[in-house]
């Protein structure tokens, strides 16, 4: 059975989720803990049994942030004796009497075993509401048995901002939902807004938890991944935010469109055509240059790296370069993106990275390989690859001539490529 599928062989529809999963060494996504660690102030608390425990604690002492989670392990006991509840509620309770300080926010990681025993966790936390009115609890979920309905990562961006409450919304302050990196130097999007007196908030740089609930008095919520669009949905309804989800394109129109779209929205001047023709051919001299130094190299890229990996492809093969195969588990980028791309490079390959016989792919390459992401690298077996999740704060133009650079310097120095994939939550730090 081959590894891959030529793009001209599969549909739009095309959805690798076949059961069976292979999970490469590759660890830079963030996981939950990684995103608990983010708000300021706030105490995670996982219960769970000892098996679902182990990953957690091992995740946070890597971190070297053990004093930001505690844990209620589950047994066999609790499920004879009917117990859930009352270890849930008395497990907290222990906790929070026993921390040195009164944490602002508590996040409570239920498991599927209360799924399974169809505790009544909501009653749980109705009850440590009350009895700590000056902490807010937020209901967590570590249950990979929802994965399909409620992904874990989708579920907590939502979750993180459920703290949050109606209030009066200021015309010029905006929220970026479910960034994890700054997008202060490399954001075309983020510099015409400051430019145009908007305040943006984002969790990526907030460090005090009074500030951070200051995001409710937002006129509207931006939010450039896709995994944070069931927040983006929940906060709409909830706080009546309005909610705009941009394009992570690498389409010089859609970027320009996008931007001023949201512009038109908060009633401040669209970018100027003279600011993005600039822009532009600053892009287009860095890819050209670019191209100069790698040539025919083949080039490989993931999902993990950029949020929409067939628009980087197809940019990059309009530019000339060698792309060979994207990694990818299912297609959401607009259909026309996928289109385009299929008749631009019929025999572009397709990989699935968690496909059960990933493990026994042939990771020997003639020739080498500048990959765009931890898993082209690792199923390349390249040392020269951008190491970044999630596009790393980049958007727009200033975001692409940013990823040429990266680019030349994989290209130009080999990176230790088993040991870097490894470490978990690619640039995470507890606050």
């Amino acid at each position: 059975m081959n590894e891959y599928q030529l793009i001209k062989d599969v549909t739009y529809e095309y959805d690798a989720d076949i059961g069976l999963a292979y999970s490469s060494p590759c660890r830079g996504i963030w996981n939950i803990v990684h995103i608990g660690t983010q708000i300021p102030g706030c105490h995670q608390i996982y219960v769970c049994p000892t098996s679902c425990l182990r990953g957690v604690v091992l995740t946070t002492a890597e971190m070297h942030a053990m004093d930001r989670l505690s844990t209620i392990t589950v047994g066999e006991d609790n499920i004879l004796e009917g117990n859930m509840e009352e270890t849930l509620h008395d497990g907290v309770v222990k906790i929070i009497q026993q921390l040195p300080e009164r944490p602002r926010m508590i996040m409570i990681f239920i498991s599927c075993i209360h799924q399974f025993m169809a505790a009544n966790y909501q009653r749980v936390y109705g009850i440590l509401r009350k009895e700590y009115p000056d902490i807010d609890f937020v209901d967590a979920y570590m249950d990979p048995i929802m994965r399909r309905k409620t992904p874990a990562v989708p579920s907590l961006t939502r979750q993180t901002y459920r703290v949050l409450q109606p209030a009066e919304h200021l015309a010029s302050q905006v929220n970026y939902i479910g960034n994890w990196f700054p997008t202060e130097e490399y954001s075309d999007l983020t510099k015409h807004l400051r430019a145009n007196g908007i305040d943006i908030r984002e969790l990526s740089t907030e460090t005090d938890y009074d500030h951070f609930k200051q995001m409710q008095n937002s006129a509207m919520n931006i939010t450039y991944h896709k995994y944070a669009s069931l927040a983006g949905k929940d906060m709409e309804i909830r706080l009546n935010q309005k909610w705009v989800q941009v394009h992570m394109s690498f389409d010089y129109d859609v970027i320009a469109q996008d931007m001023n779209h949201i512009s038109e929205l908060l009633k401040i001047p669209a970018v100027s055509p003279t600011e993005i023709q600039a822009q532009i051919q600053a892009c287009e001299d860095a890819v050209k240059e670019l191209k100069q130094l790698v040539g025919d190299t083949v080039i490989s890229l993931d999902y993990t790296a950029v949020d929409e990996p067939l628009s980087l492809a197809y940019y990059l093969l309009k530019h000339g370069f060698n792309v060979e195969s994207v990694f990818i588990e299912v297609f959401t980028e607009d259909e026309k993106v996928f289109n385009d791309l299929r008749a631009l490079k019929p025999d572009l390959k397709i990989y699935s990275a968690d496909n059960w016989n990933m493990r026994v792919m042939d990771r020997q390459h003639a020739g080498s390989v500048l990959a765009i992401g931890q898993k082209a690298a690792y199923y390349n077996n390249t040392n020269n690859f951008v190491d970044i999740i999630w596009s790393a704060g980049m958007y727009g133009y200033l975001g692409i001539q940013h990823l040429c650079e990266l680019m030349r310097d994989a290209y130009l120095h080999e990176k230790d490529m088993p040991d870097l994939i490894q470490h978990k939550g690619w640039g995470c730090c507890a606050k």
